[in-house]
């Protein structure tokens, strides 16, 4: 994988859910996600992103990489028929392992939305790309995103400070194995409660 580019996908579809590549449908959203201080209130971003001037920059520059040999791995989450209802993707931490991260307008926090858009991040990359590990790294206080990671099966590894930003806060990783593991026992689960229900 060092070297090469990772494709964006053209879209993973989830029960609810539709993950992709960010529109100019998303941009009223987008601009009210990154001026919300309750949204952005753990995010790793410059003061100036945190307003519609620079996040509207910010978003431009997402957009623009999705063709280039380095496309940032942003995508939109959209909900039908809300829209544009948050955000999810990964970045590099060293190859192959990377890092996710998934975020909700706060009037959509509690529907299930980000751990349903982290399952279905995370079984893509798993199954279409080399990635080999996914960390999730969060404020200590933190709590929403800590629930949404225990939720999909990472391992908590306690604190440690971030490898690109210095700063410490909690960790949560899970390896490809760990997740085809966790896939194979939820599909037997599924078919033992089929065949239990064939006998009833």
């Amino acid at each position: 994988m060092a070297g090469e580019p990772m494709r964006i996908p053209d879209e993973i579809r989830t029960e609810r859910l539709v993950i992709r590549p960010f529109r100019d449908a998303d941009t009223a959203g987008y601009l009210e996600f990154m001026t919300d201080p309750r949204a952005t209130r753990y995010l790793s971003v410059e003061p100036e992103q945190k307003t519609a001037a620079g996040a509207r920059t910010l978003l431009d520059l997402v957009r623009g990489s999705y063709e280039s040999d380095h496309p940032v791995w942003a995508l939109a989450i959209e909900a039908s028929p809300r829209g544009f209802v948050g955000s999810c993707g990964v970045a590099p931490v060293e190859d192959p392992v990377f890092e996710c991260y998934y975020s909700l307008l706060p009037r959509y926090w509690g529907c299930g939305y980000a751990t349903e858009a982290a399952v279905g991040l995370l079984g893509y990359l798993f199954e279409e790309t080399a990635i080999r590990e996914i960390r999730a790294y969060m404020g200590a206080e933190n709590w929403r995103s800590a629930a949404v990671a225990d939720r999909i099966g990472m391992r908590f590894l306690g604190v440690r400070a971030h490898p690109h930003f210095g700063k410490p806060g909690l960790l949560y990783v899970v390896t490809r194995e760990q997740w085809q593991a966790r896939a194979r026992q939820a599909e037997e689960r599924f078919e033992e409660e089929g065949k239990e229900e064939e006998t009833v």
